[in-house]
């Protein structure tokens, strides 16, 4: 299930202002002070606990590695596994509930709370760094250095060199190696920080010291996947299963004392790595094991780490905060459930790091295979700052990285925000029967429950006797379902292609089925119904895409939204806040005519006005007495308007078809009025054969609306995760 307020942050009005009376109107630095905790069922618990840092980053520019946001995929596997997991913030200081960041590099104030201590993060089993973006003081590394004493264990997560998201010179490779790539006397910094100057040796730095192994300074791309895996007999275990991990702009490490450290996945001789297309410099430096490896281990003493050059292959598309500088929505990658993910690399690590080991170093005895030396683990090229000193790109007016005063709203250590991201405290609740829950529910539900799970049909089970049910919104969780004898005809794909790829309604128990989780006793199951009912979208899970139906019962703030209430139970109602193009139409205060009417939503499930609804509308239609959805032609949005609108947004726009792009995997669409402004619209497989001009040049000339997320496409402004597509001529 993804976690309830994930999404709430992308739901905002956009330049709302801080003033009295307004959303924001709140004691500075309260809207978001309470860290999400996620934790599985009593009957899975293994009684240990994972902590995911964000007191010195992670959560800079478009990253967003919060367990609630793009890296819920990865904290709700780990919770799967049995784990506890929780997101670390620092130490309250003042005991007054919030954990506040101040700039210590100069003043050595200690008022600064984003602190990391001991005896704040003893108690968990793994700590994962993730891009972090901001040093760490002598006393936070004596601190990490004795968690690991303590035989814990640490994941770092880098990226490429110059990912200095928050554009404080400064990003993961050399915040972990304990270096700042420049020699610049200002990273001398003394004090409680000491001398972060460029030693141009690989065999100093903080990482290097206590784990054998630095973050290279390099920037490449391989999307493909990096192939070289080195088998599991060789690496504790830990690449079993695993597949060439996509590596979208990322830095390798090197191995400098191969009995502290070994590789586990390396670029193979077939792998064809380039330099990413905006590194400062070469980019790669060697090609092939001679870059070092992508991903790596350590043993060093009682404890463990654990290293990746790229979060891409770990993250997901669902941010839950606005970016510090700008207050843009953020761009995350789905990679979690990419072809080239590191979902089972990243959940092997952790598996390894959780558990403790007397062995100290992989030194050739007792089957602790030792790892390889990079031959040269310090190219020439690092030992110089191509950017002397500078930040990645040139900061906003106003905007100062060490100054959390100056963050935009809803963005992370901002003062200010809309008051939504309030963690789920149990994002996996025990479903109880009658409420329709999805797949990813059922999977965290204990063995005995009696659950209605929602899903599609994606594969025969066990020949005529089974099938695959996958969750709606993420194609990686799926769950088997036992079909009674006389379910098989109808529902077992074997039986019936025709039931592949449809959605289904399941009522059962949950248990296992063929070795893997599974819903057996299957008491009722039918075909969904295209749209939900409201009863129906109130049992889905806040931050799911839903299509509903309803009947208008009242306008809600004004011009701003409606109540829908259900068509056969009043009672139960939904808010759903209208998109500024929707409001002529289907605003009850302006339109008092659409009251009673019965209409088709398509959006997300939120929260509006402390209840219970639906934001970022889509779709909005008419039903008419047939039981069809007539589109409302006004609400279409323009090539223009589209045009002028931030990525991320949902979109509905109409225009006419003048050109294929890309062969047969777009199409362009042109506005109406203005055939200069042109969005270009990236085709689905599915819909390929219908709507490509190159496979049907029939369509040049045609007005068509589009349904989808406005974003980039071939470095053009287009829509992608196009979701209908209507011929309107």
């Amino acid at each position: 299930m993804k976690p309830m307020y994930r999404n709430s942050a992308l739901a905002l009005l956009l330049g709302a202002s801080i003033a009295s009376g307004s959303a924001f109107a709140a004691d500075a630095y309260s809207w978001n002070n309470v860290a999400p905790i996620k934790t599985p069922s009593a009957s899975n618990n293994n009684g240990k606990t994972v902590y995911f840092d964000v007191s010195h980053g992670g959560v800079e520019g478009n990253a967003d590695w919060v367990i609630d946001g793009a890296f819920s995929d990865f904290a709700d596997a780990l919770v799967r596994e049995g784990y506890t997991v929780k997101e670390y913030r620092g130490v309250d200081l003042n005991n007054d509930g919030r954990i506040r960041f101040y700039d210590d590099r100069v003043n050595g104030t200690n008022q600064n709370e984003a602190i990391i201590t001991y005896d704040a993060i003893k108690n968990a089993d793994v700590l994962v760094l993730a891009e972090t973006n901001r040093p760490f003081t002598l006393s936070e590394q004596t601190a990490l250095e004795q968690f690991v004493a303590a035989g814990k264990g640490i994941f770092f997560v880098a990226d490429h060199y110059d990912a200095d998201r928050n554009l404080n010179t400064w990003d993961a490779t050399e915040v972990f190696n304990g270096y700042n790539r420049s020699d610049l006397s200002k990273y001398n910094m003394g004090g409680a920080y000491g001398d972060w100057r460029n030693p141009k040796t690989a065999n100093a730095g903080w990482l290097v010291e206590n784990f054998g192994i630095r973050f290279r300074f390099n920037a490449v791309d391989y999307k493909q996947g990096v192939s070289g895996v080195v088998p599991s007999s060789k690496t504790e275990g830990i690449t079993q299963g695993v597949q060439p991990i996509l590596m979208a702009a990322g830095a390798t490490l090197a191995i400098v004392d191969p009995q502290k450290a070994k590789g586990l996945v390396y670029f193979s001789q077939s792998d064809t790595p380039v330099k990413w297309k905006h590194a400062k410099d070469q980019g790669l430096y060697f090609g092939g094991a001679a870059e070092g490896p992508y991903a790596a281990i350590a043993k060093s003493g009682a404890g463990k780490a654990a290293f990746i050059g790229d979060s891409s292959p770990i993250e997901d598309a669902t941010p839950k905060y606005r970016r510090q500088d700008n207050g843009n929505i953020k761009k995350t990658y789905p990679g979690w459930t990419d072809s080239g993910n590191a979902a089972v690399l990243a959940v092997n690590i952790v598996n390894w790091l959780a558990t403790p080991e007397s062995y100290q170093y992989f030194d050739g005895t007792n089957g602790r295979v030792s790892g390889v030396a990079t031959p040269t683990p310090m190219a020439t090229q690092e030992f110089t700052d191509p950017n002397n000193g500078q930040p990645w790109g040139s900061p906003p007016s106003g905007y100062d990285a060490w100054n959390t005063d100056t963050y935009k709203n809803n963005s992370f250590n901002a003062p200010y925000g809309d008051g939504q991201t309030n963690p789920d405290p149990d994002p996996d609740p025990t479903p109880t029967p009658g409420n329709t829950v999805s797949v990813e529910q059922a999977l965290a539900a204990s063995v005995g429950t009696e659950l209605v799970v929602i899903g599609k049909v994606t594969a025969a089970v066990n020949g005529i006797y089974g099938l695959n049910l996958t969750d709606l919104n993420n194609p990686a969780s799926s769950i088997y379902v036992k079909l009674e004898s006389s379910q098989r005809n109808d529902f077992n794909p074997q039986l019936n292609p025709s039931i592949l790829n449809q959605n289904i309604i399941v009522t059962g128990k949950r248990n296992s089925y063929m070795g893997g989780p599974g819903i057996r006793y299957v008491s009722d199951i039918y075909v969904a119904p295209t749209a939900l009912s409201v009863e129906q979208a109130l049992a889905t899970a806040q931050g799911e895409t839903i299509e509903m139906t309803g009947r208008v019962k009242s306008a809600l703030n004004d011009i701003y939204a409606l109540v829908l209430e259900d068509a056969n139970n009043p009672s139960f109602t939904i808010n759903v806040k209208l998109e500024k193009s929707q409001r002529s139409q289907f605003s009850p205060q302006l339109n008092p005519s659409i009251l009673d009417a019965q209409l088709l939503i398509k959006g997300v499930r939120d929260s509006y006005m402390s209840a219970p609804g639906v934001r970022q509308v889509s779709v909005i239609e008419v039903f008419d007495g047939s039981g069809t959805s007539q589109p409302d032609p006004s609400g279409d949005l323009s090539v223009s308007d589209v045009l002028a609108m931030n990525n991320g947004q949902a979109v509905v726009v109409a225009g006419v078809i003048t050109a294929a792009i890309n062969g047969q995997y777009a199409l362009e669409l042109s506005d109406d009025n203005s055939g200069a402004n042109t969005l270009y619209i990236k085709l689905e497989s599915s819909q390929r054969s219908t709507f490509s001009p190159q496979l049907n040049p029939s369509l040049l000339g045609k007005r068509l609306r589009v349904e989808g997320i406005k974003n980039d496409y071939m470095s053009h402004a287009g829509v992608r995760s196009v979701s209908k597509l209507t011929i309107l001529d």
